[in-house]
């Protein structure tokens, strides 16, 4: 960096006296990755000048990609076994830090080779660029429908012969349990055990599953079982200590451990795991005896106030609080509760929390109710957070509002932010279809750079206009004529909503319309892999929240092809427009037709929350609905930082007990 450029950046952080405080809480950050908040003095969604497109890496992994297609070429005909002979000679000369290298191009080659004859899958130089990349520590972004599964299993596969333990970490259960199930025999071909671990898996099957040269695991399940361990542990740091208790307790305390170190992880939807779900840290709690009197008194608190007077809601930031007139009340009604209600803090604490509990959580949008339980949803994924609660009572206050069985609260035992975990790992990489929108929190918070790819086929994808409506009615009947229009070409459709909320209303103007539609959210997820399954039959309407976005392939018949492939109607946009871009691009996958149009309309939960006022007026434009994405995307960072910042001023707090976690 020039002189005047290192000025300029000094000049800027002058102006923000939180940095200097963030890079002192860095100091005392253990992990082996220490934190650049150079990059992300702005908190800017744009990508770092020079750390996206990389002229010389590409043209340095082309070369190399054509090399190693070369090779494949010449062994794909050859019988298996000689080709596993082969590559048994060469596996001895591989290294983990050198993959790059020419030994690591030929057993590429013979590993492309092998997945020929055992997959039927030819890998593009694309996927051979993007393995090469990712072997060598970066995070690339492939477009979507580029083959980001055989990407990760060619570089799962390359390091795992040079002798390093892979955990391929995906988004979701569903696309562990696929990617695992769809290469295993290409594993094992190349001499590989593999491994893994969902939620279904129990926790005596799990420590033979990491013990696997490569493991597939969704993000969730394996950051819990590592912040397990860690409490097992009890805070021992390092393998000297480690040692020393063994040898005074006579048993090493690591006998009940499931996982053996973070080696290499390969992350899956990279922005999904290590983006969006940081604003979620990690916690393991236990459960308390249930308390019902507890959450009914606090929504009888509630209802006592009034919006504007008592108190007020921050939709944007999702903040509840009180007016000294609303405290004034509280105090009141304390009296005439008695007990603990006559204490201030308690009770001011526990009217915040169900007002939160009735102006912030929605059903069928942040929740749904499913056997008689309140079950949270994953507001990026779409589907629902089996493993996850609220905290602070709101959960309680929740299943009160909603008159289910009031389980008990959950007290902290252990807690970490998704930040920490992943840059504990010994080597980080990733892909995703979505990065360049978060390169500059990548690289400041992870130490990856993102490089780009180019896709392995120039896309067919047709965008439609624009369309904001004045109002919901508005907006779903035009889907509705859309839908019928398209439907009666012989093509699919895969209509996107935001919650499952407006996926319900959506169905049912269809109906209206005379329309059948198959729907997919968070409430009829065990039905998932079928109803992808058909989405690209003919003339099939499905309507979906985001769990139809990352990772699913939506596989289209010639018929198909020729009427002009799967159209995607997006009928919301989301709070990350990386999100809108993974639903988009469920059409015109790998060079096949298809198209895509966004209905929208002036009363959005994205507009009506984070837009202008002029945004939300006669006048709303896709301009003004960018910049309400913006906007949310803004917030969004910063509360990621935010959820980190505490973290590291949590270590000081507590590192003189041994540990935070």
């Amino acid at each position: 960096m020039s002189d005047a450029g290192a000025h300029d950046l000094n000049s800027r952080a002058a102006r923000m006296p939180r940095l200097r405080e963030l890079r002192q809480m860095a100091r005392i950050e253990a992990d082996p990755r220490p934190v650049n908040w150079q990059y992300q003095v702005t908190l800017r969604t744009e990508p770092l000048i020079g750390a996206f497109r990389d002229p010389a890496a590409r043209l340095s992994l082309r070369l190399a990609a054509l090399r190693v297609s070369r090779i494949a070429a010449r062994y794909r005909d050859r019988p298996l076994p000689e080709l596993q002979q082969a590559l048994a000679d060469l596996v001895p000369r591989l290294r983990p830090d050198r993959l790059s290298n020419g030994p690591a191009l030929q057993t590429l080659g013979l590993i492309s080779a092998i997945c020929h004859q055992v997959q039927g899958l030819t890998p593009f130089p694309t996927q051979i660029m993007g393995a090469l990349a990712i072997c060598s520590g970066r995070l690339v972004e492939m477009e979507t429908g580029s083959g980001k599964t055989l990407t990760a299993a060619l570089s799962a596969g390359l390091a795992g012969l040079s002798g390093e333990s892979v955990h391929v970490v995906t988004a979701n259960d569903y696309l562990a349990a696929r990617d695992h199930e769809s290469f295993s025999a290409f594993y094992e071909a190349l001499g590989l055990t593999t491994g893994l671990v969902i939620h279904t898996v129990p926790p005596n099957e799990r420590a033979p599953a990491y013990r696997a040269r490569v493991l597939y695991a969704s993000n969730k399940e394996i950051a819990f079982d590592y912040l397990r361990n860690r409490i097992t542990l009890g805070g021992a740091q390092g393998p000297i200590r480690l040692a020393l208790e063994a040898v005074h307790s006579g048993a090493p305390r690591a006998a009940g451990l499931t996982m053996n170190g973070l080696p290499f992880a390969i992350v899956d939807e990279a922005d999904s795991v290590l983006i969006d779900e940081c604003r979620t840290p990690l916690i393991i709690s236990e459960t308390a005896s249930p308390d019902p009197d507890w959450a009914h008194s606090a929504l009888s608190l509630a209802d006592d106030l009034r919006e504007g007077r008592d108190y007020t809601v921050d939709g944007q930031r999702r903040v509840v609080e009180l007016t000294p007139r609303g405290e004034a009340k509280l105090a009141d009604s304390g009296e005439r509760l008695g007990g603990i209600w006559r204490n201030s803090v308690r009770r001011n604490h526990a009217a915040v929390q169900a007002l939160s509990a009735l102006h912030l959580f929605i059903r069928d949008e942040h929740y749904i109710v499913r056997d008689g339980k309140v079950a949270l949803i994953d507001e990026f994924t779409g589907r629902v957070a089996d493993d996850r609660a609220l905290g602070d009572g709101l959960q309680q206050i929740v299943e009160a509002r909603e008159g289910v069985e009031i389980t008990g609260r959950r007290l902290t035992k252990g807690r970490m932010t998704y930040q920490r975990f992943f840059r504990r790992y010994k080597k980080l990489a990733g892909m995703t279809g979505t990065a360049r929108e978060v390169a500059g929190e990548f690289r400041a918070v992870y130490g990856l750079s993102v490089l780009a790819l180019p896709p392995p086929k120039r896309s067919r994808r047709k965008y439609g206009r624009v369309r904001i409506h004045a109002g919901q009615d508005a907006k779903w009947q035009a889907v509705a004529r859309r839908a019928e229009q398209v439907a009666l070409q012989g093509r699919p459709l895969l209509i996107a909503t935001r919650t499952i909320r407006a996926s319900m209303a959506l169905e049912e103007h269809l109906k209206a319309a005379g329309l059948e539609a198959t729907l997919l959210n968070a409430a009829q997820d065990a039905d998932e892999a079928a109803i992808i399954a058909q989405a690209g039959e003919p003339g099939r309407i499905t309507l979906a929240t985001n769990m139809a976005g990352r990772g699913v392939d939506i596989m289209l018949t010639d018929a198909v092809r020729a009427a002009g492939g799967l159209h995607v109607i997006l009928t919301e946009v989301n709070e990350a427009g990386r999100i809108d871009r993974q639903v988009l691009g469920r059409c015109a996958r790998q060079g096949d037709p298809g198209s895509c149009e966004m209905i929208l309309a002036r009363d959005d939960g994205i507009l009506d929350k984070f837009g202008s006022r002029r945004t939300r007026s006669r006048l709303a434009t896709w301009a003004g609905a960018q910049a309400a994405q913006k906007r949310a995307e803004r917030l969004m960072a910063r509360a990621r930082l935010d959820l980190l910042r505490y973290d590291l001023r949590r270590d000081g707090f507590l590192g003189f007990l041994g540990g935070p976690e």
